[in-house]
């Protein structure tokens, strides 16, 4: 039985486990039963076939959101979400870019640190919402997750499909289920407003190599490369290459809609359009990284509409 193990923000086990292994006759819907959004209507939809992730939570105190529950099988299926109440602007995906950047250097600097004693997994996970009374520029929150290293968590895409589980199987069991209660260890003040706007993942396994090879190049954290993902509810997708020492510490992002962050364009950051993002085959190694995000964000989008 698969049972990965969580770190808090000091990087110390969490032994509280918030979810059981998955039932698939248990009630509710099942993800490829519910209606695709418009927003994820492009997602890949090949099947993944691996064994279901048992996740453990780490409670923190906050506001519960109301969520409403599925409808029971008798009233016909969910209406399909209507399109967010707000509008992720360039701004808000530049934000996005940037909380990115800096997710990725302290997962970096956390796993250097604890390579030896309490390893990390090579995996960050963010959670992004939009505070829509928030000025233009201060509207992104956030809510994370690392993980403790573990022999199931070393596999990006099987440790967001067993998140995209966790989801599924939180909202079925009820309407209180809030991700970043049940599904984060760092939260950032947020009011109740505040609208799910995308997921995020930052790693340390990169085009220049794994996590397991790059330690045995590096002489310190600020040789570590990064790859971030962010796959957001307008549809747009993210992916920045932060490279180290070897690669000057150029920071690429690639987007897959052209929305005119050319203030990014510096020698530091490039901002690069890259509609083919949207269309990544099957064939490319992350594609079921793609994949997992979009289901991610369609059961939490879905779930967390207030009544």
């Amino acid at each position: 039985m698969f049972e990965p193990r969580m770190a808090t923000p000091g990087g110390q086990p969490d032994g509280q486990h918030a979810a059981g292994p998955v039932d698939p006759s248990a009630p509710g819907p099942r993800v490829d039963a519910d209606p695709p959004p418009p927003w994820w209507g492009k997602a890949p939809t090949s099947e993944m076939p691996t064994a279901a992730r048992r996740l453990a939570g780490d409670p923190l105190q906050g506001t519960v959101r109301h969520l409403y529950a599925v409808p029971a099988p008798d009233t016909g299926p969910p209406p399909a979400p209507d399109r967010p109440a707000v509008d992720v602007t360039a701004s808000f995906r530049g934000s996005v870019a940037s909380r990115l950047r800096r997710f990725s250097f302290l997962h970096a600097r956390h796993a250097w640190e604890q390579r030896r004693r309490d390893p990390l997994a090579p995996h960050g996970v963010a959670f992004f919402y939009l505070e829509p009374r928030a000025r233009q520029l201060e509207q992104l929150r956030t809510a994370t997750r690392i993980f403790l290293a573990d022999e199931e968590a070393a596999s990006l895409p099987h440790l967001l499909y067993g998140l995209a589980q966790h989801a599924r199987d939180g909202y079925s069991t009820g309407p209180g289920f809030d991700p970043r209660v049940a599904m984060a260890n760092r939260v950032e003040d947020m009011s109740p407003f505040a609208v799910f706007a995308g997921v995020g993942v930052v790693t340390l396994d990169t085009p220049h190599g794994s996590w397991k090879e790059a330690q045995h190049r590096a002489h310190g954290e600020q040789d570590l490369p990064g790859r971030c993902y962010a796959r957001l509810i307008d549809g747009s997708m993210l992916l920045m290459d932060r490279g180290g020492e070897e690669q000057f510490n150029v920071i690429t992002v690639e987007c897959s809609i052209q929305d005119g962050n050319t203030h990014y364009d510096t020698p530091s950051l490039r901002w690069r359009w890259n509609p083919a993002l949207a269309e990544t085959p099957e064939t490319d190694p992350t594609f079921h990284v793609w994949r997992w995000m979009g289901e991610i964000g369609r059961i939490i989008d879905h779930g967390s509409r207030s009544r």
